[in-house]
């Protein structure tokens, strides 16, 4: 009868595998629940354990049955039922009939809605009636819990079959409006066709060879035409969707249309027919050219340089790496503009940028369109020839390097010249190693600094051995000052008309335990460029003051040397100060000598800097004066200095060229006139001090009097009379 009467029903649709089987699990679920906690309600009753056994393990065994995949989907369907309507008669049986428990069946039946099928309102009607009927008769007491029940199962069975009965109908006729409105609201033609041509975005309707049925308005307007009976693949570059126009199950693709190079963002999804079987795709197109065109400017900027617009360190690597061993021989070209640093100092970083921007544009003129030009940073470029056939080529390459350069660059209205030195290297057929091949080239680099500059190196095995032993004085001199191997040496200022010891320079030695005593001029500038200069001046500052309190002559003065680098640090003045408390000499009998190109690569800055030593009450000279290009009265004008020393290229010639005669005696002469001390450095002759006398000069220094000596010697030099004017 139950068979004939859902014969008789009309059918609904059955729900996609998918949908089904999510839905079947958590039903699935339900039913594991209820075993497991009916069997632990009917111990907690006081049931004996083969009672709770008996309770639970019918629904436990459709639990299991529901469970099997092999299992046809109503069968396991049917097993899911009747477990979740055993539960509800073994709730009523554990609560002795009462009403309270007739609603689990409720509840039941109506989460059995989730199957959308007919068969479990039947087999729910046909559970109640039995269950009611035959328990009721049996026992009425497990079923019912008031007289005329009890005294009537069978009526009261159909009663509450009949309640579930309506519950089911209320359900069927639930799903069934809401399956009718799903179905129209997707299949509905006209509905469908607002949505898609009205949409803002891009739409094709896509059968599964991938071919266009149906574009909206904006999806033409963007393609130019209607795409209608062409393959998806042919609007696109070839490439990007080939012969898979579609992921597996759908997802989203990006490409780039065929005609314009704009970009789109594809989102493909798989339309199903009532079946659940897979029927076309419907298919969304983003514009996102502009997001495309902002990650192609982020990616430049990522790998050029701002300024010039050229490659940048990251992007040179990356290109020279891939030509090694691929595009025969390779050379490396790094271009050092000499002395751009007083570009800087002098005229601004706005005016530097200017002019590496000029150098740039220069530069790249003179190259063939395969070769690679990089700004390195800073004042660096470097340049990549690939595939070369000679040595002789690379070479030509940097000699028109140097060419463009030649012609002033106009900044601001003025004409400024500027110079590079270039250091080049060439792999090795084995060579793979980017990072050497640049190494290579920046020693050959600082082999032109080092000849003279404004000149071309070629790398050999020479520059690799001084560029280790650089690199190992580097590495060692930041550990020399906290290992104990730095010392200083004192030469001494002797007054010219007496031959008395007025004062010393301190001169700095590095006791290196490999190299022996290293010499200032092959480690200061190391100190200078990685910032130690800073750590070590203050330590020269300080022990020089300190070893002047130590010999106890009031009369004697020391002369410290201060880099460029100590002027521009804002710890120079609270150092010189601190050395002088600590030591408690007199600030009168310090003197900071400074180079005259120190001094005047930012007069303005340095001035601030000067006065504020000035009134610590320390003296200040300037040092190697004639080399830089500063006037004697430009300098008085703008610094507060209180002496010069003459360099020693000009004292070398005093008694041989006439011109460096007057040279030396005009620069004393004027000294003299501003209030300035005299000292001449380098006197190695008598003959010299005899001139420098007849100058008026007061002060010489030099190998003639005494070569740098350690502080012991100095104390004896002190202690004893001297014996002539002139005692080496």
């Amino acid at each position: 009868m139950l068979s004939r009467l859902g014969a008789a029903l009309p059918k609904g649709r059955t729900l996609p595998p998918a949908v089904w089987e999510r839905r079947h699990a958590w039903m699935l679920r339900l039913v594991w629940a209820h075993a497991g906690a009916l069997f632990a309600w009917g111990l907690l009753a006081g049931h004996p354990l083969w009672h709770a056994t008996v309770d639970a393990g019918p629904i436990a065994l459709c639990a299991v049955v529901a469970s099997r995949p092999r299992v046809s989907r109503r069968s396991r369907a049917v097993a899911v039922c009747v477990g979740l309507l055993t539960s509800s008669a073994v709730v009523v049986h554990l609560m002795n009939g009462a009403v309270e428990g007739h609603f689990h069946f409720f509840v039941m039946v109506s989460v059995l809605a989730l199957y959308e099928e007919w068969f479990p309102y039947l087999l729910a009607f046909a559970f109640v009636l039995g269950h009611h009927g035959l328990m009721g008769a049996v026992d009425p007491a497990s079923v019912f819990n008031h007289p005329d029940a009890i005294a009537h199962p069978w009526r009261w069975a159909g009663i509450h079959a009949l309640f579930i009965a309506a519950l089911g109908i209320v359900n069927v006729v639930h799903w069934r409006l809401n399956e009718d409105a799903r179905a129209d609201a997707l299949h509905s033609r006209e509905s469908f066709r607002h949505a898609f041509d009205d949409a803002p975005i891009g739409m094709a309707l896509t059968g599964l060879d991938g071919v266009v049925q149906r574009a909206n308005a904006a999806l033409c307007e963007r393609l130019g035409a209607d795409p209608a009976g062409r393959p998806l693949a042919a609007l696109v570059d070839a490439g990007d969707l080939g012969a898979r126009p579609f992921p597996a199950d759908g997802g989203e693709i990006e490409v780039r249309y065929a005609d314009a190079g704009a970009w789109g963002l594809w989102h493909h999804s798989l339309l199903t027919g009532r079946d659940g079987r897979p029927e076309a795709w419907i298919s969304h197109c983003i514009d996102v050219s502009k997001r495309r065109l902002a990650e192609d400017e982020l990616s430049w900027q990522a790998n050029h340089d701002s300024l010039t617009g050229l490659p940048n360190r990251e992007h040179f690597l990356e290109r020279l790496s891939g030509s090694l061993g691929r595009e025969g021989q390779v050379a490396v070209l790094l271009v050092d503009l000499d002395d751009f640093k007083v570009v800087n100092d002098s005229l601004g970083h706005g005016a530097g940028d200017r002019l590496l921007s000029g150098v740039a544009e220069r530069l790249c003129r003179v190259l063939r369109p395969g070769d690679v030009i990089a700004r390195f940073g800073g004042d660096e470029f470097t340049v990549l020839l690939p595939g070369i056939t000679s040595e002789d080529y690379a070479l030509g390459v940097a000699r028109r390097l140097a060419d463009a350069l030649r012609e002033p660059l106009v900044l601001d209205g003025e004409r400024r010249y500027v110079s590079a030195s270039v250091g080049v290297s060439f792999s090795a057929p084995s060579e793979h190693d980017p990072h050497a091949l640049l190494r290579d080239a920046d020693a050959a680099m600082y082999r032109a600094k080092e000849m003279g500059k404004s000149r071309c190196e070629v790398f050999d095995d020479s520059m690799r051995e001084r560029a280790m032993e650089r690199l190992e004085l580097e590495s060692g001199l930041r550990h020399a000052l906290d290992d104990g191997e730095l010392r200083l040496v004192y030469q001494p200022l002797v007054t010219l008309d007496d031959g008395r010891l007025s004062g010393v320079e301190a001169l700095l030695r590095w006791d290196h335990p490999i190299f022996g005593v290293v010499a200032p001029l092959r480690f200061i500038s190391l100190a200078e460029r990685n910032g130690l200069i800073i750590p070590i001046g203050a330590w020269v500052l300080r022990e020089a003051c300190r070893q002047l309190a130590a010999w106890g002559d009031a009369a004697l003065s020391v002369s410290v040397n201060v880099s460029a680098r100590q002027l521009g640090s804002t710890d120079l003045v609270g150092v010189v100060r601190a050395s002088l408390e600590d030591s408690g000499i007199e600030p009168r009998r310090l003197c900071l000598e400074i180079t005259e190109t120190a001094m005047m690569a930012d007069p303005a800055a340095m001035g601030e800097t000067l006065s504020a030593l000035k009134a610590l009450g320390v003296r200040l000279a300037v040092d190697d004066f004639g080399v830089g290009h500063a006037s004697l009265r430009q300098l008085r004008a703008l610094l507060p200095v209180d002496t010069l020393k003459i360099d020693k290229s000009f004292v070398d010639g005093i008694t041989d060229d006439a011109d460096d005669a007057a040279i030396v005696e005009g620069v004393v002469r004027l000294a003299h006139s501003l209030g300035l001390q005299a000292v001449a450095e380098g006197v190695e002759t008598a003959e010299q001090v005899a001139m420098l006398r007849s100058f008026s000069c007061q002060t010489g220094q030099g190998y003639h009097f005494a070569r740098p000596a350690e502080p012991d010697a100095i104390a004896r030099m002190l202690a004893a009379a001297p014996a002539s004017p002139h005692r080496a």
